[in-house]
């Protein structure tokens, strides 16, 4: 009899250790937005983000010699960048958005690559190659804006440079914060 009684209390035991587990499994995703919610809090008291690096999303301008254009981004800890902007839907020069990585280089400064696809119009969209973008960037002492310069490559499918439709740019951004609706 004792021995069945110590089997049944650890069964019960065992029992509710796996639904204790499975309730705190199931919290475990809920931290994350913790953790974000504290860095958007201190986002929206204007104080700057505790990292100066670039992580979260951006709204830029670029200014090549005679035009400027817009665009958004955003920079994913650990490396990760993705784009998009108003020349890539140029009907006559499609591009998809830009993919890449970004790198610190200093203490508020990095550089940046990312490519695009390229197609040769909306009509017909057949690839004519990809797009290269090397950027050096300083993010100002708020943690909410920067400047930076660069350059970007035009390639046919084959691979090689296209000099005529390449060049340099300069860049300013703002990041973009959380804002309460009003």
């Amino acid at each position: 009899m004792k021995t069945e009684w110590i089997n049944t209390k650890s069964c019960q035991f065992l029992k509710l250790s796996a639904s204790v587990l499975t309730v705190l499994m199931a919290l475990v995703p809920f931290g994350a937005p913790a953790a974000a919610t504290a860095q958007n809090t201190a986002q929206l008291s204007g104080s700057p983000q505790q990292t100066q690096g670039p992580e979260g999303s951006w709204l830029y301008t670029v200014t090549i010699p005679g035009y400027a254009f817009q665009g958004i981004e955003t920079y994913s800890t650990g490396g990760g960048y993705t784009e998009a902007d108003q020349l890539s839907f140029n009907p006559l020069a499609v591009a998809s958005a830009g993919h890449g990585a970004w790198q610190m280089t200093g203490q508020q400064t990095f550089n940046l690559t990312y490519l695009n696809l390229t197609f040769d119009a909306f009509s017909s969209g057949n690839p004519t190659g990809t797009l290269k973008v090397r950027q050096t960037t300083k993010i100002d002492k708020s943690g909410n804006s920067y400047t930076g310069s660069g350059d970007y490559t035009y390639y046919d499918l084959d691979g090689n440079p296209i000099p005529s439709i390449s060049g340099t740019f300069t860049i300013t951004a703002k990041r973009i914060v959380v804002q309460a609706p009003k």
